[in-house]
């Protein structure tokens, strides 16, 4: 192993500022889409998870086809990149009226 090795940059540490981030909550931290990995309370520093497949909360509205870049904004995914982050990429098909997806972050 390098002596300069730090981690195998699968988790990150998430600051919860002014309100609790709960277990599964997606977080952005810069450009890094991470998912918190514990319940972390206000004022508290925890890990996010920021390899992997998550079940995330889309927006209704949008029609997602596995293999898609997605975005996300609000605590939603979409494929809208108005103002939203890159999320990953689909990692099944969502049709509308649908209110989560799969997505592999930072893919």
């Amino acid at each position: 192993m390098a002596k300069n090795f730090v981690q195998d940059g699968k988790t990150i540490a998430l600051v919860a500022d002014a309100a609790d981030i709960h277990s599964g909550d997606p977080v952005m931290v810069g450009k890094v889409l991470a998912v918190a990995i514990t319940d972390i309370p206000a004022g508290q520093t925890g890990d996010g998870a920021t390899d992997g497949v998550f079940l995330l909360p889309k927006l209704p509205a949008d029609v997602i086809t596995a293999g898609k870049q997605v975005y996300i904004k609000g605590g939603k995914i979409q494929l809208d990149t108005t103002g939203a982050d890159a999320a990953g990429v689909a990692w099944e098909d969502a049709g509308a009226n649908t209110s989560v997806v799969e997505v592999k972050i930072n893919g």
